[in-house]
């Protein structure tokens, strides 16, 4: 009689192992099966309503320059600042913009503050994998996220969470071109034409 317990609860116990394995969590899902995931150096890591790599939220303009050398393109009026930084390696061009903006009233009133940043570099990514390169049928999984058009530019959507400070802006193809920071429910930074 122990035999023919033991044979089921062998049986059992593979297919159970079996099934473990072969579990997929949402962040597997987003990246194709012979991709392997990788952990997010802390550089790379895109956290919502804070941060894109080194770049913080509320960041003083000229520590970023000081981080990242001269922007490519800037341009500046009535106390607000665009920058932006092209990475010319290999044969794509990517691009990490911020929008600055002076605290007018306050006692440093002359110094720009981050208010957005945004990434087109699909070397930076939530901790989620979610990021430029993804399919937004798949950061929809990620995030709460309210559809609109990108400002300025009739080709794309912003998909957008005030609350967490996050935006991914995606072509007609439904693919993540750029991912937008802003300060938690600072919902006139997603507003910004970046184009």
């Amino acid at each position: 009689m122990f035999k023919y317990l033991f044979i089921p609860a062998i049986t059992l116990l593979i297919l159970g192992c079996n099934t473990m394995s072969t579990h997929k969590s949402l962040a597997d899902s987003i990246h194709a099966v012979d991709t392997p995931l990788k952990t997010i150096e802390p550089a790379r890591m895109i956290v919502p309503g804070k941060r894109i790599g080194n770049i913080y939220i509320n960041e003083n303009v000229d520590s970023v320059v000081a981080k990242l050398g001269k922007p490519d393109w800037r341009d500046a009026a009535m106390g607000a600042s665009f920058m932006a930084w092209f990475d010319k390696k290999g044969k794509n061009v990517h691009q990490t913009s911020i929008y600055a903006d002076r605290n007018m009233g306050a006692a440093n009133k002359k110094a720009n503050y981050v208010k957005e940043i945004r990434e087109t570099s699909p070397s930076f990514k939530t901790a989620d994998y979610g990021g430029a390169g993804s399919e937004i049928k798949d950061v929809i999984k990620l995030y709460k996220l309210k559809k609109h058009r990108a400002p300025g530019n009739k080709k794309f959507w912003l998909y957008d969470n005030y609350q967490a400070g996050i935006g991914f802006e995606v072509d007609s193809t439904g693919k993540c071109l750029a991912v937008y920071i802003h300060a938690p429910n600072d919902s006139s930074a997603t507003y910004l034409n970046v184009h």
